[in-house]
């Protein structure tokens, strides 16, 4: 007990001097926005009305990332959803990508008080566009030329589950996974869309989620991995259907029995090693209660959100979106080589090891403690140490990733945010 208040009271103390922010994400299908066709038209998937349902769904859950499937390809429609749904619920300050492509395009929203638009490139996956944008965090180290970079990779993969439609998703996830490779892009990336994958054993899943030559693979963020396509062991996961019958011809029917929709995340994002992390348990199909299988999103009655929210949720698409939250370290650009901690110096960002130096004064006792940015107490002893005298602590356990370094004694009461490499 003495223990974890101490942990907590340093977590305590070290908010004072390391700031932090979330960035909340949202990929969401839109069923088809702004584009009619011989089954979804203005009259049973009536665009004023999908505005009015996304002010909903977006002012409850208030994403900073909003990414999405199924925009009809027009600047048109693209500005409309800005207009009728961010700027008409008081947020200004949100801003659109470019879109590439025709007839159903996919698109970025963000919120600029939080992000920048640094780049935008695009694959040409079939039948579909992918998008590749890359986002910048605001940070006060943007004044040095440094901050905290994020990869969105927006993709709509081929639908059907004929060995045919396997194949087109097949090839799609390799053509993605040779643009990251060829491209060069590294670090934080999330591939994010309406994937239309039953199994994890299909070929594009299991391209998405295996190492490229250098490093690159993408991960689970809940680690679900299995035959999501009808089974009730995956009901808490599925996004497609929340309609069991497409009576009105718009909607797909067959209640929720198939988990198409995800965000992915590489390495980096899920140890937290380059400015990201993701918040454990923040991943959801955003309205899924796991009382749905083979049922609709509303019946039986869904009490996962507000009842208004949830009715948005049922009418705005047959898909629900999928959220999620990254914890951004916004002093991510002040590691240097050597960080002094009054009397003390350490090496940072360490590798093997980290090495702690007393700088002067006289001989002292103190307790060194080392602590996960989660709050989990990892190494703590209580040494004395003499000028000049050189400490290690082994650290070849430890993840890449941010700690807290704590050094307490007589009249010292330090803590000190370092980086494993």
């Amino acid at each position: 007990m003495k223990r974890a208040l101490l942990v907590f009271a340093i977590m305590l103390v070290s908010l004072q001097t390391i700031a932090g922010d979330t960035i909340r994400v949202m990929q969401y299908n839109l069923l088809y926005y702004d584009r009619n066709t011989g089954w979804c038209n203005a009259t049973n998937n009536n665009v004023d009305s999908k505005d009015g349902y996304l002010r909903d769904i977006t002012g409850y859950y208030k994403p900073d990332i909003f990414t999405v499937n199924e925009m009809n390809g027009s600047v048109t429609s693209v500005q409309r959803l800005l207009d009728n749904v961010f700027v008409s619920n008081g947020q200004s300050y949100f801003k659109r990508a470019n879109f590439a492509g025709s007839y159903l395009v996919n698109m970025l929203y963000y919120n600029s008080n939080k992000l920048g638009l640094k780049s935008q490139q695009y694959i040409t996956t079939s039948p579909r566009i992918t998008d590749v944008y890359q986002l910048y965090y605001k940070s006060e180290g943007l004044l040095r030329g440094d901050t905290t970079y994020l990869t969105c990779i927006v993709t709509h993969l081929k639908a059907g589950n004929t060995s045919s439609d396997q194949q087109d998703r097949a090839t799609a996830a390799q053509q993605i996974m040779s643009f990251i490779e060829n491209r060069n892009i590294r670090g934080n990336i999330l591939i994010m869309g309406d994937m239309n994958v039953y199994y994890s054993s299909e070929s594009a899943f299991q391209t998405l989620v295996t190492e490229t030559q250098s490093g690159v693979r993408f991960f689970d963020p809940i680690n679900k991995i299995g035959n999501w396509n009808n089974n009730p062991t995956y009901a808490q996961y599925h996004t497609q259907s929340t309609h069991t019958s497409n009576d009105n011809s718009c909607p797909s029917g067959g209640g929720m029995d198939d988990r198409f929709d995800f965000i992915l995340a590489t390495k980096p994002i899920m140890e937290g090693a380059l400015g990201l992390q993701y918040v454990t348990n923040s991943y959801w199909a955003f309205g899924q209660d796991g009382n749905r299988f083979n049922q609709s999103l509303i019946n039986p009655p869904n009490y996962s959100l507000p009842y208004q929210v949830i009715n948005s949720l049922y009418n705005m698409s047959d898909h629900l979106p999928v959220v999620l939250k990254l914890y951004v370290d916004t002093d991510f650009s002040s590691v240097s080589a050597v960080t002094a901690v009054n009397r003390y110096r350490v090496s940072n960002p360490f590798n093997e090891n980290i090495s702690l130096w007393k700088q002067g004064g006289g001989v002292e006792r103190v307790k060194i403690q080392i602590i996960s940015i989660l709050g989990e107490l990892l190494f703590e002893d209580e040494i004395t140490l003499f000028p000049g005298e050189k400490y290690i602590i082994p650290a070849e356990n430890f993840r890449a990733g941010f700690y807290l370094m704590s050094i307490h004694g007589a009249g010292i009461k330090e803590v000190k945010r370092i980086v494993k490499q």
